[in-house]
This record gives structure tokens, C-alpha cells and sequence, in this order.
């Protein structure tokens, strides 16, 4: 039996799942199809997190969590094609992607797209280093599922336990931080690039700015973790 993060039996399903399901009801267009062929060898359906196999709560919108082990032909296989198959996964899924003897974890922060709760939008992809398999973790800490779920993408991404404020206000936060980085980056070159020096200025002073304001959004963050 395999139970490589050591969960309760109750969770175990340890069930491959054919390719050909994934090709037959998720519209796989030729190119994912070709990844599929070219990058995974199987995928192995590991276990089912639910209230029933965990004795914790559910809600509508979290039903179960389903981790997938995804056995890869080479290591640096893109990682896009698990976030095409989490887009259109009915359940909320962490992947462990093996090849060789290491493996690294990837989950994929979603949300539903609307009400009817048949379709995700995909907020932000998180993936832990490569390690021995053997050393693989992720424990499972939380009375609901949302709340065990938050804190795997807490794990799997970096971030830790937060004690305050929803897993999605966190993402949401660290995803305008990258933007305003990006924005900040280009003010600095265009300033660095101006040869007018009235211009310079003006510029260097929304340098300024923009540094204050980015300092002020990660200690925001800082303190929500």
C-alpha cells in the first residue's frame, strides 16, 4: 500500500488513473495531449481527503481534496499542464510529481468561477523544492477542510501558518506585491534612462513613492502571516 505522506488509512485510495480519462472529459486540445504522451509516464490517484476519511467539516465549496501523484519522464517537465488539469478537476487537488527517487509538491490556489460550482479559476501555482521522496511532508492541520487546504498551500508555498486573515486575502496580496515589483522595476530603469534632469527628478521622486508603498504592502503581508 502506498502512503508516502503517512495519512490515516481511511484516506488511501491508491488507484491509477488511466491518461485516456483525462483526454476523454477535460477537451484536451493536441498540445496538452502531446504533454501528456511526451512528459507523464502515470498518475496515481493517492488519496481523498473528506469529512467522511478525516472525520472534519465541509462546506459547498470544498467537498474533498484529492492528491495526485504524477509520475514525470524527466524532472524540469513544465508545470502548466497540472494547471490544466486543476482548471477542470471537480475537487480541489494537491499534485506530488515524482521522478527518480525525488519528488516536489504543487497545488494550485482556486477558486470557483461562479455559483453553479462547475468550473475553477486558477489564482496562483505553488511548488515546494525537489527532495527525497522519503523526506516528502505535509501535514494535515485544521478542523475543515478549507482550513487544512490553506494550510497545505501555506506549506507547499513558503509562506507558513498565517494568524491572521483568509489563505485567499494572503494571495491575493502577494500577487499585487509581484505586480507593483514589476512596476517599481520599470519607474527605476525609465528614471536611470532619462537624460533630462528636471524629468530625472520628477521621476525619482515616484521612485520614492513606489519604494514606500511596496515596503508598506509586504510588512502588510508580514503581519497577516
Amino acid at each position: 500500500m502506498n502512503n508516502i505522506l503517512h495519512y490515516p488509512d481511511s484516506c488511501i485510495v491508491d488507484r491509477t488513473v488511466p491518461k485516456t480519462m483525462f483526454y476523454r472529459f477535460m477537451d484536451v486540445n493536441p498540445k496538452m495531449k502531446k504533454r501528456f504522451v511526451e512528459d507523464v509516464t502515470r498518475i496515481d490517484w493517492l488519496y481523498k481527503l473528506s469529512a467522511q476519511t478525516l472525520n472534519v467539516t465541509n462546506s459547498e465549496e470544498m467537498l474533498e481534496i484529492e492528491v495526485f501523484v504524477a509520475t514525470l519522464k524527466q524532472a524540469d517537465s513544465l508545470t502548466d499542464l497540472f494547471t490544466f488539469i486543476d482548471t477542470h478537476m471537480p475537487h480541489h487537488i494537491v499534485f506530488i510529481l515524482q521522478h527518480g527517487d525525488n519528488s516536489m509538491l504543487l497545488v494550485n490556489y482556486k477558486q470557483w468561477k461562479d455559483d453553479t460550482h462547475t468550473e475553477f479559476k486558477i489564482t496562483q501555482m505553488f511548488a515546494s523544492p525537489w527532495v527525497p521522496t522519503s523526506n516528502l511532508k505535509l501535514e494535515i492541520e485544521g478542523q475543515s477542510l478549507s482550513r487544512i487546504y490553506d494550510n497545505f498551500v501555506a506549506q507547499i508555498s513558503g509562506i507558513g501558518e498565517h494568524k491572521a486573515g483568509k489563505m485567499e486575502e494572503i494571495v491575493a496580496l502577494q500577487q499585487r506585491i509581484e505586480k507593483e515589483e514589476k512596476e517599481f522595476l520599470k519607474l527605476e530603469k525609465k528614471m536611470r534612462n532619462e537624460r533630462q534632469a528636471n524629468i530625472q527628478l520628477e521621476l525619482h521622486a515616484q521612485v520614492v513613492r513606489a519604494r514606500k508603498a511596496l515596503q508598506q504592502l509586504k510588512e502588510e503581508l508580514e503581519k497577516m502571516k
